[in-house]
């Protein structure tokens, strides 16, 4: 798509998923919004994409290029406000498509986590940006220590993310599944070894009726096959591969917040700037997760 034909085709899908859940909203008392909340909404998606190298080059690139679509275009800190207050809604959005994506009956679906860096180490310290919220974890495909966030995921074999969220680098990972379950309830799923234990996987059969299968470490008495170990890892290509969208394609790894609040709006935008394309993709017949050509 151009990206007029892109940027039309995004405000439909969020102003028809906000008029069906909020149809008209009581008027707020003060003076009235510049822009309405879709079209927030869209605006914090479009700017997710590749072309543009930060909130400010697309702030100017909307100011100079997009004012016929949006002529009463507030300043770049109050619209940057705007994206924060509707974190909640992006949210929403985002689950509203995943659920219509995503395939209920699917035998199971996979989690994983994957770290973000809050900030560059050379800042990182007790007093500094995320000072009591970010912590130190160990990346195993990097090899180093990262200074951040564990970015949490749950997504079907298509690739469709059905749950998210955030952690300090250092959590357990097991009770950062749970929260994912809680909100997810799927039957199944499949997850690496940070998952693993058996009074978690007891757990969430007992409450949410969920069959866990983590891949158990190589010297427990649990140990898998090495023929099934393969198996589990090539299905767990599927969460890589989404991983790798996400930092690649969409910048989750050079977001820039300086909040924990800025933080996760923006990661609820990458995720529903994602969910969005999938959407597109699927009304227009192409395979879901092709991503690159989608906006020319």
């Amino acid at each position: 798509m151009d990206l007029d034909s892109f940027l039309v085709s995004l405000y439909v899908l969020v102003d028809d998923w906000w008029q069906a859940g909020h149809g008209r909203a009581p008027r707020r008392p003060g003076r009235p919004a510049l822009l309405t909340d879709p079209e927030v909404l869209t605006l914090a998606i479009l700017a997710q994409w590749p072309r543009f190298r930060s909130e400010r080059d697309f702030w100017r690139f909307a100011s100079s290029h997009l004012r016929p679509y949006f002529p009463m275009l507030c300043s770049q800190s109050q619209l940057n406000r705007r994206i924060r207050a509707l974190e909640p809604e992006i949210r929403a959005l985002q689950q509203a498509f995943a659920r219509d994506l995503a395939e209920p009956s699917a035998a199971y679906r996979v989690m994983d986590t994957t770290l973000v860096p809050a900030i560059v180490r050379v800042r990182a310290s007790r007093k500094g940006l995320f000072a009591g919220q970010a912590s130190f974890g160990r990346s195993a495909s990097k090899t180093e220590w990262v200074y951040g966030f564990k970015v949490a995921l749950v997504v079907d074999s298509d690739g469709v993310i059905t749950a998210f969220g955030l952690a300090p680098a250092s959590s357990d990972e097991r009770p950062i599944g749970d929260a994912l379950i809680a909100s997810d309830r799927h039957d199944a799923y499949l997850a690496d070894k940070g998952f693993t234990g058996i009074e978690w996987e007891r757990r969430w059969m007992e409450l949410y009726g969920a069959l866990v299968a983590a891949t158990p470490y190589d010297n427990s008495r649990r140990a898998w096959s090495e023929a099934d170990r393969r198996w589990a890892a090539g299905k767990r290509q599927i969460i890589e591969g989404v991983i790798y969208q996400l930092k690649d394609f969409f910048s989750l790894e050079s977001h820039r917040a300086k909040t924990l609040q800025g933080l996760l709006a923006r990661l609820a935008a990458k995720v529903a700037a994602y969910t969005c394309a999938q959407r597109l993709n699927d009304s227009l017949g192409r395979p879901i997760r092709q991503l690159a050509d989608l906006l020319l």
